[in-house]
């Protein structure tokens, strides 16, 4: 993993709004020739401080955008880079309006701070029929919500582990162990609407209801007003299964063994994000699983699948999951926006099935143009009153 400012100098950025796409040379074919694609990615870190403990995680979308960006161009499009906040909307508007891409590539995680807000952007490419990766508003909003991606998981008979949610704003002791008594312990906390690790430490998972109330005052001081998810800990394998197109990769696994005894094994915030820390220097990416036979492969990829089918997610995405101890593979999150950076846990997914990165990120713009070539000619006639008579 290479920190923001490294990557920067390493990758000097390609310039937001530019008057002229960038070409790729001409010598590589693609599936697509010459696509007009624009790279939407968010831009809302500006104003976070560095010791923000949301910073790192926000601002690595630059380093996904500059990433896929390249491999776009190698593959014999052109491409246009923009990073947009909350208020830039009325000029994604107009641009949509006024010179349409062939392709949005929306790596749009939140606006203003909040993951949610992403559902604006999904939800002005669908009104004007602008074709996009990754998911619709609806999938993007579920997925945004860890409680109710939880309750299609369970409403489809898909394996998640037991859970309760707790307000915000601190209520009573009693009020907060009603909430999650169906839960158990050990139990791990966690932020309701987001992503990326945040919040999460070794002390995010608790034994006792002692530990539990420590555990969310913390949380509420660092995140006051935050709804918290309180999850049954499944102490197991850290398994991931990714799509891409319509295909389901091999299963990979971070290996947590090197973490200091006594410490539970989970992904925490330090270890995705902050270089030098304990955590960071053993969580190593993942890699292609090992040691699991050909059944449990079969059932972890056909939960992914299912899991994938019941919040629509498409083009890519990503299921985290734990294996417990007898064979149950737990889905944790479902991620349709998962990280695209290059040497990130999707492209190492698609490394273990033989799939380059520049063909893997192709392969994501192919899924969607596809996709809405088959979608908008329907949308078009019913938009235009077409019954069908």
């Amino acid at each position: 993993m290479v920190d923001i400012a490294e990557r920067l100098l390493i990758c000097p950025p390609m310039p937001d709004d530019s008057d002229e796409p960038v070409q790729r040379p001409s010598e590589r074919p693609g599936t697509y020739q010459e696509q007009r694609i624009l790279v939407l990615h968010n831009a809302d870190f500006g104003e976070i401080s560095d010791g923000d403990p949301s910073f790192e995680s926000r601002a690595d979308v630059v380093n996904q955008a500059h990433d896929v960006s390249r491999a776009l161009v190698t593959r014999g499009h052109f491409v246009d880079v923009m990073g947009i906040d909350r208020g830039d909307l009325p000029d994604l508007l107009e641009r949509l309006r006024e010179d349409p891409p062939d392709l949005v590539f929306n790596l749009v995680e939140s606006l203003a701070q909040v993951d949610q807000n992403a559902m604006a952007v999904t939800a002005l490419l669908e009104l004007f029929d602008v074709p996009f990766t990754g998911p619709g508003t609806l999938s993007v909003g579920i997925c945004c919500n860890k409680q109710r991606t939880k309750q299609i998981l369970k409403a489809e008979g898909l394996p998640t582990p037991r859970w309760g949610v707790v307000d915000g704003q601190f209520r009573s002791r009693i009020a907060d162990l009603t909430a999650v008594a169906g839960v158990g312990y050990p139990a791990i906390v966690k932020l309701l609407a987001e992503d990326g690790s945040l919040g999460i430490s070794s002390s995010s998972v608790v034994y006792d209801d002692d530990a539990l109330a420590r555990q969310l005052r913390v949380m509420r001081e660092q995140f006051p007003g935050r709804k918290l998810l309180v999850e049954q800990f499944i102490d197991g394998r850290e398994l991931y299964v990714a799509l891409l197109g319509d295909r389901v990769l091999p299963v990979t696994e971070i290996d947590l063994s090197a973490l200091p005894a006594g410490q539970p094994r989970i992904v925490t915030y330090d270890g995705k994000w902050t270089k030098g820390s304990v955590d960071y220097l053993n969580t190593p990416s993942s890699r292609l699983a090992t040691g699991l036979s050909l059944s449990q492969t079969e059932r972890l990829q056909s939960v992914a699948r299912n899991s994938f089918a019941a919040l629509a997610v498409c083009d890519y995405g990503r299921v985290d999951l734990r294996l417990a101890s007898d064979g149950t593979p737990y889905v944790l999150e479902v991620n349709p926006n998962c990280d695209l950076s290059d040497g990130a846990g999707l492209s190492n997914s698609a490394r273990a099935a033989s799939i380059p990165y520049d063909q893997m990120i192709d392969a994501i713009a192919v899924s969607a143009r596809e996709r809405f070539a088959d979608e908008l000619p329907v949308k078009r006639r019913t938009n235009s009153g077409d019954s069908g008579q």
